[in-house]
Order: structure tokens, then C-alpha cells, then sequence
């Protein structure tokens, strides 16, 4: 599974309770070769760990442990599910005795150190905040013959179908009766009132799956005539990013697609880092600003965090208070170079946490806050993450 099909209603059910031990593993990959051999020594390393780890809980039932020893939690089964035709930098391995394995295949630039993780229920802090790292967005391709929407994350493009998508136009005409093209036909009487209502529909169905996937940037495709009639109609006005002139893409394959959009998307991820940046300096004068790791964890614990904003390659290692409110920082400890996977389980310090932005970005998720991951360097000041307050 690759994240472009990551919805809140999956995250929402990979929270879900389960039996102990639901069991998340990370796994660094290379991107550049896709499930190499190396990467398949550390998912042994990975597995093995996973393995000690089960026979020494003993919380772990005796049922629950054979399940999982058994089978579940061989390299090989874990294996069968990796598609090495998906780029990805980053694996997030779910295994529980009775549910299905699930493995994500992430694309990210930042540094991922392997872990395993027993917990009543699955860890998908990894999958909150690869997902905002990928800027996910959704395109909408309008055409009278058929309408289509796609979700996008990092350079993929993945086909919605539901919410009415993808949708076929009943626009009828007196021409369909003859066959072949008639050259310069005028349209039809009542034509344009016949896309009206078409594009009502669409627009109908677009506010469900706008909804559904939690509002995200839309950018609209289509020629002139039917992107003007769609603006001039659509009740969704403040999420759309973009729009770009239909030049045969209804019949394009989602990954060219994705390289039509990719210039849009980026020059609004421009602007909004722009925006994001000066609402920080306006916050700042507000007294509605923290600044720094241990500021902003304490901000959004509280859940007084409005806009989170990360810098893309920063990691943060500490040790969390009891309470949950209080971060003390320490020097993030140096990658192992791999393949050498068994000295990577090992914590750099007992009690601290080296995935402190992982959780930070999933905290403000749950929250309800904007999350923004910015180029490196643009929160020099504030050591890499800073956020605008509610209050």
C-alpha cells in the first residue's frame, strides 16, 4: 500500500483497539533500488527482533504468540507484500494475529531508524506524518465524457472511485442517433443547461469526497468552456489551488498525470510555505507563537496549536515528561550504517524517544491543527518547528 491511499478513514481504523500485541515495525529503504538485498537483511534483522521481543512479553498470550511466531511475523510473509515497483524510503509494517498484515510503502527524504513497537493497537504516527510530508492534494479532470477524480501524495496519483466518482454524463443530444461526427454541428438546444446540471452533480458528489478526505487542495482540469461554467458553480471555491487546461488527460495514465500537476502543486506549496511564514510573524506579534521542540510539544499537548509548521529533514530525540506536557531534548543519536541492522534496535539512552517529530505531527493531527512541512532552513530561529497558537 503506498501512501496516496492513506484516507483519515484508514487512519481512523489502523487506531482502532486491538489485541495485545498489535505490532508496528519501521524500516528504512533505498528509494533508488527498490527492495535490494540490503533491505531485505534488515527486514530479517527486523523480523528477528520482533520474534525476541514476542517470546519475552508476558503479556503475550501462548495462542496469540504461535499465530504470530509462526507465520505472521516471517521476513518472508512480510516480504510477499513489499511492491517493489513503488518508490518509497521508508517501510510501516502492521502485524497482529488476527488481522491481515499491512505494509506501506512511504516516500521520504527524512532519516528513518528501524524500530519495532508492541502496543494495543496499531502506531500510526509514521503514517500522519509521511502523509504531510507528501503534501497530498486531489485533482479533478472534468470532461463531457467522463469525469474523474485522483488523490495525489509525493509524485502518485491514485483513481477515487467512490463518493460518484469516476462519473458519465447522461447529456443527451439529437446528434447520437447519426453516426460519426457531424463537422461544424452547432450544439444542440438546451446543451449548455444540460452541463449545468451535470456539473451540479459533480460538484454535489466532489463536497462528499472533499469531505471524506479531509478538505484537501483541489486542483480542477478541463477545457475552457466547462472550467469556466464549473467555477462559476462549485460551492468549493476555497480549496482550489489550481486549475490547468484539459489536453487529452482524461485519457492519461495517473502517473503522467501526476507529472502534468506537478508544476501547479509545487508553486502552491510555494506560496502557502510564504503565507504559512508570515502568519507565524503575525502570530509572533500576537503573543499566539512558540517557538523551539520543547515550546511547541507543550503547545500541543494543550491542543492550543492552530498552524504546525516542520522543517522536512529535522529529528528530534528526548525524553517525554510523565505528564505528556514536557520535552527535554537531546543530541539525536548518529544512524547505524546498514546493513547491520541488530545494533539499530538498540535505544541510543534508555527512555529516549527518537521519533519526537512523528509524534509532535500526529498529536497536532488529532487536534485538529493545519500541519505544514517546510524546506530546511526556513525555521532557523526556532531550531526547526514552530507554530501560530488558538489562543
Amino acid at each position: 500500500m503506498d501512501i496516496s491511499e492513506l484516507t483519515p478513514e484508514t487512519l481512523a481504523t489502523l487506531r482502532s483497539p486491538r489485541p495485545y500485541p498489535a505490532v508496528t515495525m519501521v524500516m528504512p529503504v533505498d528509494p533508488k533500488a527498490p527492495f535490494s538485498e540490503k533491505d531485505r537483511i534488515l527486514l530479517r534483522g527486523l523480523c528477528t527482533e520482533a520474534q525476541r521481543q514476542l517470546a519475552e512479553d508476558a503479556e503475550v498470550e501462548r495462542e496469540v504468540r504461535l499465530a504470530l511466531r509462526d507465520g505472521k511475523l516471517s521476513p518472508e510473509a512480510v516480504a510477499e507484500l513489499v511492491d517493489p515497483g513503488v518508490p518509497a524510503g521508508e517501510l510501516v509494517v502492521y502485524v497482529s494475529a488476527a488481522n491481515p498484515t499491512q505494509v506501506w510503502q512511504v516516500p521520504t527524504d527524512a532519516e528513518v531508524l528501524p524500530r519495532v513497537e508492541f502496543a494495543d493497537r496499531y502506531l500510526t504516527r509514521y503514517l500522519a506524518a509521511a502523509e504531510q510530508r507528501s503534501w497530498p492534494y486531489l485533482v479533478l479532470v472534468l470532461d463531457q465524457e467522463m469525469c474523474r477524480l485522483y488523490r495525489g501524495a509525493a509524485s502518485r496519483l491514485r483513481e477515487v472511485k467512490e463518493h460518484g466518482f469516476p462519473d458519465a454524463p447522461a447529456i443527451p443530444s439529437p446528434e447520437d442517433a447519426v453516426p460519426g461526427p457531424i463537422p461544424r454541428a452547432q450544439p444542440y438546444e438546451a446543451h449548455e443547461e444540460y452541463v449545468k446540471q451535470y456539473l451540479r452533480t459533480v460538484d454535489k458528489n466532489l463536497g462528499r469526497a472533499l469531505k471524506a478526505h479531509d478538505g484537501l487542495p483541489l486542483f480542477v482540469i478541463g477545457g475552457d468552456k466547462i472550467l469556466a461554467a464549473f467555477l462559476d458553480l462549485t460551492g468549493h471555491h476555497d480549496v482550489v489551488a489550481g486549475t490547468l487546461p484539459l489536453t487529452g488527460m482524461d485519457k492519461d495514465t495517473p502517473s503522467d498525470l501526476a507529472k502534468r500537476v506537478a508544476p501547479a502543486v509545487e508553486a502552491y506549496r510555494a506560496e502557502q510555505v510564504a503565507a504559512a511564514v508570515t502568519e507565524l510573524q503575525d502570530a509572533r506579534s500576537q503573543n499566539k507563537y512558540a517557538g523551539g521542540p520543547a515550546e511547541v510539544w507543550t503547545a500541543t499537548a494543550d491542543k492550543r496549536v492552530q498552524r504546525l509548521l516542520v522543517e522536512e529533514g529535522l529529528l528530534i530525540a528526548g525524553r517525554i515528561g510523565g505528564d505528556g506536557r514536557d520535552l527535554a531534548t537531546v543530541p539525536y543519536p548518529e544512524p547505524v550504517t546498514l546493513p547491520q541492522p541488530k545494533e539499530d534496535f538498540e535505544p541510543p539512552e534508555p527512555g529516549v524517544d527518537t521519533d519526537i517529530v512523528e509524534q509532535l505531527v500526529e498529536n497536532a493531527v488529532e487536534s485538529g491543527a493545519q500541519i505544514l512541512f517546510v524546506p530546511d532552513g526556513t525555521l532557523a530561529d526556532a531550531a526547526g518547528v514552530a507554530a501560530a497558537l488558538r489562543y
